[in-house]
C-alpha cells in the first residue's frame, strides 16, 4: 500500500545517456518502421539534427534501463507485483537525440485511493522533468501508476 505521507517527495535526480542502440532496440520492439527513427540521413532530410527519440521512448527509460519506477515503488512501499502502468503523458519541449545526457527529476504528485470493480486501488501520480546536458528542459512527463490492494 502506497505511503501517502510521501506525497510531494522529490526523488534524487538521476542521469542517463540516450544511446542510439536503445532507440534502435525500441523501434524494433514496437514495430515502428518510420524511417526518421531508423536512418540518420532520412532524419536529416526532414530537418532533424540526428535520429530523434520516438515519442514514447522515455517510458522504456523509466521502466527498463534506469529503474526509476522501481526506485519510486521502494520509496512508497509499493509491492511491484500489484502494480499496473495506468497512463503516461508527455510534453516535449525540445527534441531528444542520441548522445544527449538527460537528468531526470521525479516527484510524487499525488496518491488517491479509489474503489474499482475488482477492489480498492491507489492511483499514484508522478511528475518528471527531464533536462539535457545544455540545461534545457526537454520533456515534462506525467505518469499514473495503479497499485491494486487486497
Amino acid at each position: 500500500m502506497a505511503d501517502k505521507s510521501k506525497i510531494g517527495l522529490q526523488l534524487p535526480p538521476y542521469t542517463f545517456k540516450v544511446e542510439r542502440v536503445k532507440i534502435h532496440e525500441f523501434v524494433q520492439a514496437i514495430g515502428d518502421d518510420n524511417p526518421i527513427f531508423r536512418d540518420k540521413e532520412t532524419a536529416l532530410s526532414y530537418g532533424y539534427s540526428d535520429i530523434p527519440c520516438p515519442p514514447t521512448f522515455i517510458t522504456s527509460a523509466f521502466q527498463e534501463f534506469t529503474g526509476a519506477y522501481f526506485k519510486v515503488f521502494k520509496e512508497l512501499g509499493v509491492d511491484v507485483k500489484r502494480v499496473l502502468h495506468g497512463e503516461e503523458e508527455y510534453e516535449y519541449l525540445h527534441e531528444i537525440y542520441p548522445g544527449d545526457i538527460l537528468t531526470c527529476n521525479m516527484c510524487v504528485d499525488s496518491i488517491a485511493e479509489k474503489q474499482g470493480k475488482s477492489g480498492k486501488m491507489d492511483l499514484i501520480s508522478l511528475r518528471t522533468l527531464l533536462v539535457n546536458q545544455e540545461g534545457e528542459e526537454v520533456l515534462r512527463a506525467r505518469s499514473l501508476i495503479i497499485e491494486q490492494k487486497d
